[in-house]
């Protein structure tokens, strides 16, 4: 593999990028919250440290919000296709090999490595995950030395006189695998890796683990971080009961942080009053047992909706029918093809970076075979092109139609047995944990 070129500019990569872009920020996910860009500098060579959770998406979120040619490192696992190494190192990510891929090829770091360097010092940016790992349980695990290696080892190379840039950042998704789910991404402000220049002169080890240490602290602050891997499920449900009622309105960012503040007071509640919690936990479990029981979400008990929305909402499913029928028998083929081949990957992490990947491929391709056959059929190619460009705009309002039905259907199944003695038990639960997080 030729690793020469993979920081340098292209056409063609520069009009692919538009159009993967548009797919992942407009279409793919429902919103993307970029915060803290302005932390990136425009003119120093820079490291972007995020947190890992998900696959190759992790990757795409930085290359897309970052606003600069960035090349990333990745586990060289995913490069074993020949065909996939070419894509990879195309869109700019380098392979590092570990013990595990055997000996003899770990030698093949040092040219990683040094391109690395040779990266940042051409003023560019470099994106590692310090963990080196991803897990869909939101844990900051760990880090490697990477990070740490391949910035001081720059600031050694130039006497300390190159000025390296690490840039702390946190990674959050709303749902790892759905389609039209919410991206976050927040930059942190940018840590000198010259402040630890001396201290790695005297000890190299200690100053990689204090540098370390001040990446971990500043990713903490931006990231989702539960530690307590056992209770995950219980902190999960406790995150969602703990926003504001639905009838309020409230942005993604102001989620995000809602969610971090639940988790430290339950935090707090397990290092404090630990027989407290160990109730907390006892009712949460029973809690999302009795909403599954019912396969509802905990919205559903946050949104109050009267007779009139119901009907409102009814009519309008009634009315948009058509569109539904139309977008989805137009666009079925192309949308359960990705669905259908995640079916065989183990590691669930991969589904909406396959789906992702899968999806702009074949999406254009279909399109434009339904052109073809159209306007050979017909003979009429302007109006099969006019037809063509609108299957996309009715794929995506039939799929808000599906969501929406999904969503209606749970506010029916809540009010239709809301005099059971289950809804009943499910209230009082949630009402005596949202007095418990106070």
């Amino acid at each position: 593999m030729d690793f020469n070129k993979v920081d340098e500019k292209s056409l063609s990569y520069s009009i692919l990028f538009r159009y993967a872009k548009f797919i992942h920020d407009k279409i793919f996910y429902k919103k993307v919250v970029y915060v803290g860009q302005e932390n990136i500098p425009k003119d120093k060579p820079v490291l972007i440290a995020p947190n890992h959770q998900n696959a190759l998406m992790d990757a795409l979120a930085i290359i897309f919000s970052s606003k600069r040619i960035t090349v990333f490192l990745a586990r060289s696992d995913i490069f074993q296709s020949p065909m996939v190494a070419k894509i990879l190192l195309f869109l700019r990510i380098l392979p590092v090999y570990r013990i595990r891929d055997g000996k003899e090829k770990l030698k093949l770091n040092d040219v990683i490595y040094n391109k690395t360097i040779d990266i940042l010092e051409k003023n560019k940016t470099l994106s590692i995950f310090p963990e080196a790992t991803h897990n869909e349980i939101m844990h900051l695990r760990a880090f490697k030395k990477g990070v740490q290696r391949v910035t001081l080892m720059t600031q050694d190379k130039h006497d300390n006189k190159i000025d390296v840039k690490i840039i702390p950042t946190g990674i959050f998704y709303s749902n790892y695998f759905n389609f039209r789910s919410v991206l976050h991404v927040y930059y942190g402000k940018p840590i000198s890796v010259s402040e630890y220049y001396d201290r790695y002169k005297e000890h190299e080890a200690k100053a990689m683990v204090a540098l370390g240490n001040e990446m971990f602290s500043r990713i903490l602050d931006l990231a989702i971080d539960v530690r307590d891997d056992k209770n995950f499920d219980v902190y999960k449900a406790l995150m969602y009961v703990g926003l504001p009622d639905r009838n309020e309105k409230i942005s993604e960012e102001e989620k995000f942080i809602s969610y971090k503040k639940t988790i430290k007071t339950v935090e707090n509640i397990s290092t404090e009053k630990p027989e407290m919690f160990e109730v907390l936990a006892e009712k949460t479990r029973k809690y999302t047992k009795i909403l599954s029981s019912f396969n509802l979400r905990d919205w559903v008990l946050r949104k109050k909706i009267g007779l009139p929305q119901k009907l409102a909402k009814m009519l309008l499913l009634i009315v948009a029918s058509p569109v539904f029928v139309f977008g989805f028998i137009s666009n079925i083929l192309p949308y359960i093809v990705p669905s259908f081949i995640t079916k065989g990957i183990k590691d669930k992490q991969f589904y909406s970076s396959v789906r992702y990947g899968i999806g702009i491929m074949l999406f254009p391709i279909y399109y434009i075979l339904f052109f073809v056959i159209a306007g050979a059929i017909s003979g009429f190619w302007l109006y099969s092109l006019l037809y063509v460009i609108s299957l996309p705009i009715f794929g995506m309002l039939a799929f808000a139609y599906h969501r929406f039905f999904v969503k209606f259907m749970a506010q029916i199944r809540f009010c239709l047995n809301y005099n059971k003695p289950k809804i009943k038990e499910l209230l009082t639960l949630r009402q005596e944990i949202v007095e418990m997080l106070k």
